[in-house]
């Protein structure tokens, strides 16, 4: 009988103790839920910024002078917008920063003709070739 309520009570320690490491993660993650407008919000946010940046890199290749040294390089801007298109928002983000400092460098005279030609077939060459892989 000693041996019997020895192993129950054994028993009962060890299931109060796993216990007491579930439950507060249990109730940790119920804590933790988004509501649907919360989501929604999420969801706005997200889908503007990416807008912002399709809209930038846009300005960035609809400017005459990269238009310009687009078509002397023989590189397809219909090719560059499709492929902006399909670009995840990270990469999107990442292209729009960069052709925003390019315009801001170039405005400023920061940049040659020469500089802003290579800049702009590197870039045009980056998104078709992030596209590919």
């Amino acid at each position: 009988m000693n041996f019997s309520f020895r192993c129950i009570s054994c028993s009962l320690v060890i299931l109060l103790t796993g216990f007491s490491f579930v439950a507060p993660q249990a109730l940790a993650a119920q804590g933790q839920q988004v509501t649907p407008s919360e989501l929604r919000a999420a969801v706005r946010q997200s889908a503007a910024a990416r807008q912002s940046d399709l809209n930038q890199v846009r300005s960035f290749f609809a400017d005459p002078t990269v238009a310009k040294i687009l078509k002397d390089a023989h590189l397809d801007s219909v090719r560059i917008e499709k492929a902006m298109s399909t670009l995840n928002a990270s990469e999107l983000s990442k292209l729009a920063a960069r052709t925003a400092q390019v315009q801001g460098d170039f405005a400023a005279g920061a940049l040659s003709n020469q500089e802003l030609t290579y800049i702009v077939i590197a870039i045009a060459a980056a998104v078709i070739v992030l596209v590919l892989v």
